[in-house]
């Protein structure tokens, strides 16, 4: 994989882990600061598996590449 490549993917990896994380903390705030429906939870649930789903998926990948942290 070459330098170019290689930037492509950690920025990826950055960019939707920070996106991610930003829409849990505001489904979190939605929660926090209003009446607190079914949907939110379910909505909150998705969100927080999604992310957990997306940091597992790129540390294989970083494991898989024989990349650092």
């Amino acid at each position: 994989m070459n330098r170019n490549e290689l930037t492509l993917l950690y920025s990826y990896m950055y960019n939707n882990r920070v996106r991610m994380e930003e829409e849990v903390r505001q489904l979190q705030n939605n929660i926090r600061f209003r009446s607190i429906s079914v949907a939110d939870c379910v909505e909150m649930i998705c969100a927080i598996q999604q992310l957990e789903t997306f940091r597992d998926t790129a540390e294989h990948i970083r494991l898989l590449l024989n990349l650092g942290e």
